[in-house]
């Protein structure tokens, strides 16, 4: 492959992955494939195609303002961190199993942040997760050894928290959830 033909190749791959962040879609290498197809450069593997992983090295390498991580599947997604960034595309990568995005987002936060999670905020944008999504993940974590880390904590106000006892004990995770649900000043 001439090297002209390799930069208008990595032009073609650094616009489809830009272009799907700014839609707020992660892009996979079907997607890029597909993108070189269209725009004549041949299947990518095929006899006459380019060999798609290193036209993607290449991309990567020359464009900074990219990146590409392993999804929960294995395979490999790209995105724009400047327009999506890591913490979202995992958002995005993960909502096909609502019990791997519930856990590991209460993992996250409780780790990361140091706090417990509303059981609503799954309900909500990114996450957009329907009330019977939630509550099967919720009972499928329950009888898994996998999730049992995952606990949840009801406030005086009724509302459930999430949260890892990998990283935060029962009791702090209780007060840490009470102080979210009537703020610090509410409390002595």
């Amino acid at each position: 492959m001439k090297e002209q033909e390799c930069d208008v190749r990595c032009r073609i791959l650094a616009e489809a992955i830009r272009e799907a962040g700014a839609a707020g879609r992660l892009v996979g290498k079907g997607t890029l494939s597909a993108r070189l197809e269209e725009r004549g450069f041949g299947v990518p593997g095929g006899r006459d195609g380019p060999d798609l992983e290193a036209l993607l090295a290449m991309t990567l390498a020359a464009n900074e303002d990219l990146a590409a991580f392993p999804s929960h599947t294995g395979e490999t997604l790209y995105h724009c961190p400047a327009v999506l960034s890591r913490t979202y595309a995992s958002i995005l990568d993960r909502k096909s199993s609502p019990i791997l995005l519930i856990a590991e987002e209460v993992r996250r936060n409780s780790a990361e942040s140091l706090r417990p999670v509303p059981l609503d905020l799954f309900g909500e944008a990114p996450f957009d997760l329907s009330p019977q999504e939630i509550q099967a993940a919720l009972q499928s974590m329950a009888g898994s050894s996998e999730f049992e880390d995952v606990a949840s904590v009801l406030t005086d106000a009724g509302a459930v928290y999430l949260f890892s006892t990998r990283y935060l004990e029962p009791g702090y995770a209780a007060f840490l959830a009470e102080e979210a649900e009537t703020g610090p000043f509410m409390n002595p």
